[in-house]
């Protein structure tokens, strides 16, 4: 049975989001304050820590607020729903259907609708709260309330934070440590055998350690003050006796590079936060079923699983994560984890002015060949880009050195707006990336060469804008190439000095400095069998450089001024 959908309202900063979750991991991203943890916590609220209507588990920052609603009395109540649907390819075994049958319904199949409400009480003067099951038509089912109780033993929630600190987890009374500790799967004659070993220690260490005869041979003339047992009865244990009493004390030590066994909870937070990982994994594959149930599948809530680790260590935590039984959700800002993630498992989380959107890439918008592509040009290598607020497409490498060098020297901050430049040419155009980028609420700008190559990337993009305004999203270049603009505007000594004598002939009748002058030399300079167009387009963006804001042709500076205001006007 998999949780199917959260619907979560006027909770912290979200006023209303759903999100369609994965059978068995949902990844969620997002910029922060978009509320992936907000949504993390409400699942913990739901399956976790409200157990009774008595106490409120929510406190007065938990209620949306904004311009009209900045005073409790004004705020709307909070609703979490978790809806649990049966598949066709995925019917709900036995168990679960006679373990929660009385609130069960659906006409073809099982579904469980559950809410948590919160409001403020004018009279109490303070947040009361509740919690129900649904029917079909929303309708509480009245009296089923004790069934939560039954949902949570067969679908335990776990919460790892981003802050997975082992002095926290590998002690005596955590959660997941201490279930090992107490688990009593020491055979009766081997814990004799063990108890009698450990006294005979501490009789030694108690002997060696002279100071001790001091204290005991004091602490003995109490028979003299008080009732108490036989003169003898005074012992000093450095360690308890009793086989699982001593286990409470164990701790997990790791070596060093140079071989020092020191305490995990010493070791960098990065090893510390893997350790954790690992020491929750162990329990979710040998304890889970015997401390909560033997049916218990667990729904598992990860913030930020690359927290402190290495960008190696984070591409193979993924592997781990995805090996935890049961339902994952990863909410992550790592790239790195991107990469390995497929892309239907992702959500990303956004805001539109006020509402928070969350948006997923339907598993029918590419064709294999097109998926096949963006996994290797984008997923694969370039994950990171799926966290951009903006795209600006551009056809290759010179274009995205030149509009780099450009905001630079403008004093844009680009990644400070969110954009991010993307090579769309090796990925046989940009109908994939604009796809993607509407699919996941990122915003795109097309900036096409003016040549016949350029116009079939705008004609690509025409197909894709769904009656959105061309200007918003497509820029042709008024010359055939961003090599030619450079010329154009008094970069152009670079690609000249790669003519070489035996061409000069080839420029004889055109005006020095016209557009069909360079465009001439870019066709020399492109066929030449030893001249790199990348090193021209370097020196010529140096030139630039040193010439300052002015140097930077009119045509480029418009189109930056384009890309950075997108982000504040909807896809």
């Amino acid at each position: 049975m998999r949780l199917s959908k959260i619907a979560v309202d006027n909770f912290r900063g979200i006023e209303h989001v759903e999100i369609e979750l994965d059978r068995d991991v949902t990844v969620l991203v997002g910029e922060n304050n978009t509320g992936k943890t907000s949504v993390l916590e409400a699942l913990r609220l739901c399956l976790d820590i409200v157990r009774s209507d008595k106490t409120c588990n929510f406190s007065e920052f938990d209620f949306y607020r904004d311009q009209t609603r900045a005073d409790l009395l004004s705020c709307q109540p909070i609703s979490i729903t978790l809806s649990f649907l049966e598949s066709e390819d995925h019917l709900w075994p036995e168990h679960i259907t006679q373990g929660l049958n009385d609130v069960i319904v659906g006409s073809d199949f099982s579904a469980i609708k559950f809410r948590i409400t919160a409001r403020y009480d004018a009279d109490a003067g303070e947040p009361v709260q509740s919690w129900s099951f649904h029917d079909d038509a929303g309708n509480e089912m009245v009296g089923k309330g004790g069934m939560i109780k039954e949902l949570r033993r067969l679908r335990p929630f776990f919460f790892q934070t981003a802050l997975r600190a082992a002095k926290d987890q590998f002690h005596g009374q955590s959660t997941y440590w201490a279930s090992f500790l107490k688990s009593k799967d020491i055979d009766d004659a081997t814990r004799r055998a063990l108890e009698d070993e450990l006294y005979k220690v501490n009789q030694k260490i108690v002997n060696a350690h002279a100071s001790f005869k001091d204290v005991t041979d004091e602490v003995k003339r109490i028979s003299d003050l008080v009732a108490v047992g036989q003169a003898d009865a005074v012992t000093v244990d450095p360690a308890p006796a009793d086989v699982y009493k001593a286990l409470r004390y164990t701790d997990v030590n790791l070596l060093t590079a140079s071989s020092a066994k020191i305490p995990i909870r010493s070791h960098g937070e990065g090893t510390q936060s893997l350790s954790v990982l690992l020491l929750f994994s162990a329990y979710l594959k040998t304890r889970i079923q015997a401390d909560v149930d033997r049916h218990a599948e667990p729904i598992i809530a990860i913030e930020e699983p690359e927290a402190h680790l290495h960008p190696n260590a984070v591409r193979a935590v993924w592997h781990l994560l995805r090996g935890f039984p049961g339902q994952k959700i990863v909410a992550t800002h790592s790239g790195d984890i991107l990469s390995e993630v497929p892309v239907s498992k992702l959500r990303r989380m956004k805001r539109n002015g006020t509402a928070t959107e969350c948006k997923a890439i339907p598993e029918e918008l590419l064709s294999d060949e097109e998926l096949r592509k963006f996994n290797h040009h984008v997923r694969r290598n370039r994950g990171e880009l799926l966290f951009a607020r903006s795209w600006l497409l551009v056809e290759g490498e010179t274009d995205v050195s030149v509009f780099a060098e450009c905001a630079d020297v403008l004093g844009v901050d680009l990644h400070g707006k969110g954009v991010r430049i993307v090579e769309c040419s090796q990925a046989g155009g940009p109908g994939i990336f604009i796809k993607v980028a509407d699919a996941l609420g990122i915003h795109w700008h097309l900036i096409a060469d003016g040549d016949d190559g350029g116009q079939k990337y705008i004609d690509d993009a025409k197909a894709l804008l769904n009656g959105r305004p061309e200007t918003d999203h497509i820029s042709p270049l008024t010359f055939s190439n961003i090599d030619v603009l450079l010329c154009c505007s008094g970069y152009g000594q670079p690609y000249r000095d790669g003519v070489g004598p035996q061409k000069d002939a080839e420029l004889t009748g055109l005006t020095i400095g016209s557009t069909e002058y360079w465009e001439k030399v870019y066709m020399i300079v492109n066929k030449a069998r030893r001249f790199s167009k990348p090193e021209a387009a370097l020196k010529s963006i140096l030139e630039m450089k040193t010439a300052g804001v002015d140097g930077v042709p009119r045509e480029l500076t418009d189109i930056l001024n384009r890309i950075t205001t997108l982000g504040d006007a909807n896809p």
